[in-house]
This record gives C-alpha cells, sequence and structure tokens, in this order.
C-alpha cells in the first residue's frame, strides 16, 4: 500500500495530478470480480490512463499480493518486475489478492503514487487500508 503525505496544503496542481491517480485506480477497480481474466484490470485501467493529462509521465501496474510483493496472479509481462504474464488471461478467484498502482513522476510535484491492495470477493472486490487515499497532511490527524 503506498499513500501520499505533503508538508502543509497541497497545491492545485497536487490535487489535479492525485486526481488523475485516483481515476486510472478506481477504473482498474471495475474489472475485479470472480470469473473476470486478469487482463480485464488492465484492459479497464489503460485507457483510463491514456484518458488523463499526463498520460505520458504516468505508469499502471496490477499484480498479485502475499506472502511477496509481486506473486500470482501475474498479470503483466511488461511491469516493473518481468516475469511472464502467465495469469493474464485465467479467470480471477476469490481469495485473490491484487495489487494496483499508479504512479505518476511530474517535474514540479515529484511522485504521486497510490498503490491499493484489493481482495477478489465472491461478489465483487474488498479494498483493504482504502484511508488516507487524499493527501496526507502529517500532525492534521488525531493519532489512534
Amino acid at each position: 500500500m503506498a499513500r501520499m503525505a505533503v508538508l502543509g496544503e497541497p497545491t492545485p496542481p497536487m490535487n489535479d495530478l492525485l486526481d488523475e491517480v485516483l481515476s486510472v485506480q478506481a477504473a482498474a477497480r471495475t474489472a475485479i470480480r470472480p470469473g473476470m481474466v486478469g487482463a480485464a484490470i488492465y484492459e479497464t485501467a489503460l485507457p483510463a490512463v491514456r484518458s488523463c493529462p499526463h498520460r505520458n509521465d504516468m505508469q499502471f501496474v496490477a499484480h498479485g499480493i502475499g506472502l511477496i510483493a509481486h506473486e500470482a496472479p501475474r498479470l503483466t509481462a511488461t511491469g516493473p518486475i518481468p516475469y511472464a504474464d502467465k495469469h493474464a488471461q485465467r479467470p480471477l478467484v476469490a481469495g485473490m489478492v491484487i495489487s494496483i498502482e499508479t504512479h505518476l513522476r511530474h517535474p514540479e510535484v515529484g511522485l504521486v503514487k497510490l498503490e491499493d491492495t484489493v481482495a477478489v470477493t465472491n461478489t465483487g472486490w474488498e479494498a483493504f487500508g482504502d484511508w488516507g487515499r487524499n493527501w496526507n497532511i502529517p500532525g492534521a490527524l488525531s493519532p489512534k
């Protein structure tokens, strides 16, 4: 899971960039449910990337996660860690845990990234840790 933090208030360009990342993350989730092939996650996320104003600075990847950071299902052969996409055409099943991540590098803002952990359930998906997906300002939240 990756979240963004900022010292002080985020600027309007920072908010716009995070909104782009959030839109791709939301699109990717629409394909997560039992019976959908893993490649469907990319088929919904990549058009969302292409619709973003900063698409040339953006990367998207989805992969299985469990005991190690990148494990089955392996959904792409072009991700940051090279492996065969042997699960891309296989159906997702309840109990699989998928990491979906979108990031972009902007010359003035720097890195803007979200990585969400999403489990395939019998009826769709459940996200773990969906809190803090906006800009987090240190000291602005009360301790739990």
